[in-house]
């Protein structure tokens, strides 16, 4: 559209003429001016005839915009006071469809003449016009569950929005409310708090929030929050407002969590003391245990030194007797006494070979006099499968766990020639640290388990008992690891 036609008459117009150009001039200059507003302008006159529209206007309004005609969007609103000068509403221009907002204010200076500005607007705001503030505060309010108060203390006169009223059981405006009337609703027990917060804000302008039980008028208690501010002029105060809340959700819910964590507190510290009881217990089982190890090795020892200097001994003597009476039988001495006494070196002989085996296995004494090494290379050198056995000088060891070593070791091997149809066994034994790590490797059939009654089942309670650990890897087909480790001192 041609922005520059001439689209009314400005008010005043004069004829034209050489006395009139200044004014044509000054006119001129109003039409650039109203052309170039970013809303659409108009002016009518009492009638609401339109006396001038700038080009915006044409375009929102369309053929429905005609010069020196008036319509309903283009009457001129009541006189308005001062402080109500400007109108609005909305409507929909039938030539262009088009939502717009029309404001409209009288001009204070040219009689009879208004000004109307329209506004496009979006079909949401056409839906939802703009409504009262004190009705939109009040839902606003009333989504909250908050009611607001104001108290004009010269005047001794106390306000109270719908919503406080609601929240405290009442009727909206249904009592005349003063300060005693609200101490009333207050618990009992919580007026105090109200009351010591509210004179300290009264005296010296200090804020307060408290929270307090409201008695309902049906009985019911809920919770409330209040929040109070002050206003002070020379000193002394004139007005207080402030806010009230139901918060009874929030209060009982951090009850909850205060009770579930004061639960959880009390059942965190009767675990603990559970713990330290169990730990009581698991360590005077675990020297019981201990106790029941060294006393078993102290008895194998004792047994085995019985055997060695009682029983050993005398077979030894009798057969050393038997050898001498051999020996000194003379020629032509009956054959049959002579068999009789040879057989019975033999069993005596065997017999003490037997009895050295019962006592070795019960507690060898090479164990007891060189150590774990020198008792583990000569139980390799029996063994009826070949033994590789590599490790260091280990030196000694307390004699329990010198003991486990050897027995472990001692096992291993009986279930390798009994149950693994190997060919070799890889034996390692090793100090790590303040652990002695011993590995007994076969190249055997597999299978053994921990888990099955035997002779490992009761190893792994032996080294268990030691605060060791015991393992074993025997997949079928491919052999068996038993490794042991064992808490050995620095």
């Amino acid at each position: 559209m041609d922005t520059g036609r001439t689209h009314g008459s400005a008010p005043g117009e004069r004829p034209p003429g050489p006395a009139a150009e200044p004014a044509a001039r000054h006119e001129a200059s109003l039409h650039a001016a109203f052309d170039a507003l970013p809303e659409a302008a108009l002016i009518v006159d009492r009638a609401g005839c339109v006396q001038y529209a700038n080009a915006l206007a044409h375009r929102l309004l369309g053929e429905e915009l005609v010069l020196g005609q008036s319509a309903a969007w283009s009457q001129p609103d009541p006189e308005r006071s001062d402080t109500e000068a400007t109108a609005r509403t909305s409507f929909v221009a039938r030539a262009t469809g088009v939502s717009l907002r029309r404001t409209s204010a009288s001009l204070p200076d040219v009689d009879g003449l208004s000004l109307i500005v329209l506004n496009a607007v979006s079909t949401a705001e056409t839906a939802y016009p703009v409504r009262d503030p004190m009705e939109r505060l009040n839902e606003v309010e009333a989504t909250a569950q908050l009611g607001s108060w104001s108290w004009d203390i010269e005047a001794d006169v106390v306000s109270w929005s719908d919503e406080l009223y609601r929240i405290h059981g009442l009727a909206p405006q249904s009592m005349p409310m003063t300060y005693g009337n609200f101490l009333e609703l207050i618990h009992p027990d919580d007026r105090h708090i109200l009351e010591e917060a509210v004179q300290r804000c009264y005296l010296e302008g200090e804020p307060y929030v408290t929270t307090h039980r409201v008695v309902l008028p049906d009985g019911r208690l809920r919770w409330h929050q209040g929040r109070g501010r002050g206003v002070m002029s020379d000193g002394r105060p004139v007005r207080m407002f402030g806010t009230g809340q139901d918060v009874t959700d929030r209060v009982l819910a951090d009850q909850a969590l205060r009770q579930s964590l004061h639960e959880a507190r009390r059942l965190a510290a009767e675990n603990e003391a559970l713990r330290a009881e169990l730990e009581v217990q698991l360590e005077e089982v675990r020297a019981s245990r201990a106790r029941i190890v060294q006393a078993v090795y102290e008895a194998r020892r004792r047994f085995e030194r019985d055997l060695h200097d009682g029983a050993q001994q005398r077979l030894t003597m009798v057969e050393m007797t038997l050898r001498a009476v051999l020996r000194q039988l003379t020629p032509g001495v009956d054959p049959a006494l002579e068999r009789t006494l040879g057989q019975a070196v033999d069993e005596l002989s065997a017999g003490a070979a037997e009895l050295r085996s019962l006592a070795r296995g019960l507690h060898p004494a090479l164990l007891s006099e060189r150590g774990l090494m020198p008792a583990l290379e000569a139980l390799a050198t029996r063994s009826q499968v070949p033994v590789t056995l590599r490790g260091a000088t280990i030196g000694r060891l307390d004699p329990s766990i010198e003991s486990a070593a050897y027995f472990v070791v001692s096992e291993a091997l009986t279930n390798v020639m009994k149950h693994a149809d190997a060919s070799r066994v890889h034996l390692t034994v090793e100090r790590q640290g303040t652990t002695l790590v011993l590995e007994v490797r076969d190249d055997g059939s597999g299978g053994a388990s921990v888990d099955a009654d035997g002779g490992l089942r009761g190893l792994s309670d032996r080294v268990a008992a030691l605060d060791g650990r015991l393992r074993v890897e025997s997949p079928s087909g491919h052999g068996t690891l038993v490794r042991v480790e064992l808490p050995c001192g620095s």
